[in-house]
């Protein structure tokens, strides 16, 4: 049995494993909303990155040219969603840590599994898109 990701939207995968994330950091901190909300938050601000850049990768493919004007767009388009990822990631620590409203660490946590989770799953539909 094979895992046919394409099935469902990236958006809906993004939804599920951020749900399954907060259940998780529930689960295993209980009595701490803060944390998990933190953990909801870092998950949720890293698939709605991955989900536009799947969005505008799809719509950089689908524009007319050559095989090797869509790949160089495609890899161009990638790099400039990378670095605005980052920025965007950059500025939700930031504004964690200077308005105090969450717990920092639980923020970054659910950053770094979130874009763990979801570049794989964002490179697999890249793969199958090309």
């Amino acid at each position: 049995m094979t895992l046919n990701l394409k099935r469902l939207p990236f958006t809906a995968w993004v939804a599920a494993l951020t749900v399954l994330a907060g259940l998780v950091a529930a689960g295993t901190r209980p009595g701490h909303p803060e944390l998990v909300v933190g953990v909801v938050l870092g998950m949720g601000v890293a698939g709605g990155f991955a989900a536009v850049a799947v969005a505008m990768l799809r719509k950089v493919k689908n524009r007319p040219g050559s095989g090797i004007e869509v790949t160089t767009n495609l890899a161009r388009a990638f790099a400039g969603l990378m670095l605005a990822r980052m920025v965007g990631y950059l500025t939700l620590v930031l504004a964690v840590v200077a308005l105090k409203i969450l717990d920092p660490m639980s923020v970054c946590i659910g950053l770094a599994c979130g874009t763990l989770i979801f570049q794989v799953i964002e490179v697999i539909y890249l793969r199958k898109m090309t």
